[in-house]
């Protein structure tokens, strides 16, 4: 599978998100593939392979995981041509590494298959609990399906096992901001920052706990730092946007989220918070547009669904409501605001009997 990888690859975007500690001496090979799995950039990992060198030359097989995880072409040059001690693949049996699960969760995310990269980081983490890595791109793939609480416990982890690392700060503060904990979310960016004073993601990291804190200034001081040092992160300008919002500058807001889109148009978020923002000022037409851009993405995010449908109902487009709204039930049937948005939709149209069906049990069959 992994030679098919490597040749099938390099249409794969990188996953932005955060890498492990740097290493000080020539890296492993599989110390790589951990950066590009956890989103150090591809300028920072042909640095350090450049500068220090690899303690064995790659063979096809990591060349191929690295493909798979997202690398470019420039990048898997760099690593494949990096000075370090010759040993040629395949002449002798290898036993199983410790670090072979980094193939695997490569392979997963070339098929987007991050269900089966979660597993392949649940089993690991049970079997290596003490080693940072694993703890911290276990937190990665959680924070990728979301899944916050568990994320939470793997990224305190990797935290308490690599304290000097910028990356578990940084994924920490990441997870803390999605379940709602900014003061954690403060700390652990703060410390991301001064471990990595020059990266614009540590100071994206530092917006969103202040975003969360309420406190826009700062969180505008500290985008204005991400955009010094690197300005083509999409999230710096919708981070910006929610700002703006959260501050009644709607234009500022409007062209902030334009520009993130520009940026990175296929991340179903930025399409999200562009309509969320819309519906506030009551462009209905405007948000349904993004909020269908963000369906195609992401169509079963049940945020993105419930938004639409009400979107729809706004304009009284009430068949295109309840379609949404049913299709909201038919993924989320214990979604309670789903059902009470389709039985206000069918009383909107006149159809008060089936609005009561909607509520006393499963949705009907909408004519």
């Amino acid at each position: 599978m992994l030679t098919f990888v490597l040749l099938a690859a390099f249409t794969v975007s990188p996953h932005p998100n955060l890498a492990t500690n740097e290493e000080k001496g020539p890296v492993a090979p599989e110390q790589v593939l951990a950066w590009q799995l956890e989103g150090l950039t591809q300028d920072e990992i042909r640095e350090e392979v450049s500068v220090h060198g690899l303690t064995t030359y790659p063979d096809i097989a990591f060349l191929s995981a690295l493909s798979a995880a997202g690398a470019d072409m420039e990048t898997i040059r760099t690593v494949q041509q990096a000075p370090g001690p010759r040993s040629r693949w395949g002449l002798t049996l290898r036993l199983p590494k410790p670090t072979d699960y980094l193939y695997e969760v490569a392979g997963a995310i070339l098929w987007n298959d991050w269900e089966h990269a979660v597993l392949t980081m649940e089993r690991e983490a049970r079997e290596q609990p003490s080693d940072r890595d694993v703890q911290l791109v276990y937190a990665h793939v959680l924070s990728v399906e979301e899944d916050w609480i568990v994320a939470f416990a793997a990224a305190t982890r990797a935290v308490a096992l690599a304290p000097e690392s910028p990356y578990a700060h940084g994924v920490r503060s990441t997870v803390c901001y999605h379940s709602h904990l900014p003061e954690c979310a403060a700390r652990e960016a703060v410390a991301f920052v001064q471990l990595r004073p020059t990266d614009a993601a540590a100071y994206i990291a530092l917006a969103h706990a202040r975003e969360a804190e309420g406190a826009f200034d700062e969180a505008l001081a500290a985008l204005a730092k991400a955009e010094h040092f690197h300005a083509g992160y999409g999230e710096i300008y919708a981070t910006r946007g929610r700002v703006y919002a959260g501050m009644g500058e709607y234009e500022k807001a409007v062209q902030s989220f334009e520009r993130a889109i520009r940026l990175d148009n296929k991340n179903p978020l930025y399409h999200l918070q562009f309509a969320e923002l819309y519906l506030a000022e009551g462009y209905n037409r405007q948000a349904i547009a993004e909020l269908k851009a963000a369906k195609e993405l992401a169509p079963n995010r049940p945020e993105v669904l419930l938004a639409l449908g009400n979107a729809y109902l706004a304009q009284e487009r009430y068949e295109a409501a309840a379609k949404e709204f049913r299709e909201l039930l038919e993924q989320e049937p214990d979604l309670e605001v789903a059902r009470e948005q389709l039985a206000k939709t069918l009383r909107a149209e006149g159809r008060f009997q089936d609005a009561e069906q909607v509520l006393s049990g499963p949705p009907i069959e909408l004519q």
